[in-house]
């Protein structure tokens, strides 16, 4: 699966842009800072970087500027409020493959990422997660058994019903068998932080993705496997 890194410390807006390209079927690693950024890369090897340039600690041009030395090959993305002609062509100069200036059009972006995804030669790969519901258990593309409480299979099983549009967290609650009110929802969004960080220790993906709008989204393709829906 192609794995996007998003440096960014504006999380909410982090956060969307992970759900969105979750959506689309990419992998995301994320940080919100410069200083993590090596620590991430070397962790969770990314084949395009989204960059912000204005981040706390480390000027993104300076990132880019390290990045592009280090790995020649990453594909680099800045998106940025910087948007005079001066800085987009600092930013070009600096080593990035691609300029975009808040706010960014997700279709635009989409463009964006296809296009140097191909220039890179980076192709999509078929990457199926299995949820298999009779063994409570979630298998990744590459074989890996993840085990899951009846709770949490429940909870993706409704989800990979739901793709791909998001699971509201009005149905998350009525498909866990649960009244809807506020405290069941935090219920469930415990169970599904709980989840998320089940996957990510097992396979360093981030695939329970939330939005505030929307609900919950399983940001890979999932098939169900003896579903008994």
């Amino acid at each position: 699966m192609i794995r996007i890194g998003l440096i960014e410390d504006n999380i909410e807006y982090r956060d969307n842009l992970a759900f969105f390209l979750g959506r689309e079927g990419f992998d995301i690693a994320f940080e919100s800072d410069g200083h993590a950024i090596d620590y991430l890369l070397a962790l969770h090897p990314c084949d395009v970087i989204l960059l912000d340039l204005g981040l706390p600690d480390e000027d993104g041009l300076a990132i880019a500027r390290r990045l592009r030395a280090q790995q020649p090959s990453l594909g680099i993305v800045m998106v940025t409020a910087r948007g005079s002609l001066d800085e987009r062509l600092s930013g070009m100069r600096e080593g990035a493959d691609a300029y975009l200036v808040k706010p960014v059009d997700f279709r635009e972006l989409m463009a964006v990422l296809k296009s140097l995804l191909r220039r890179l030669g980076i192709r999509e790969q078929s990457a199926v997660w299995v949820l298999q519901v009779p063994q409570l258990q979630l298998v990744s593309p590459g074989g890996l058994p993840i085990k899951l409480t009846g709770r949490e299979a429940k909870l993706l099983g409704h989800m990979a019903r739901a793709h791909p549009m998001a699971a509201s967290r009005q149905s998350l609650a009525a498909s866990d068998d649960a009244r809807v009110d506020p405290l069941e929802f935090r219920s469930i969004e415990v169970a599904l932080s709980r989840l998320r960080k089940k996957i990510h220790d097992a396979t360093g993906q981030q695939l329970i993705l939330a939005s505030r709008s929307e609900g919950y989204l399983f940001g890979a393709a999932l098939r169900l496997d003896g579903d008994p829906a």
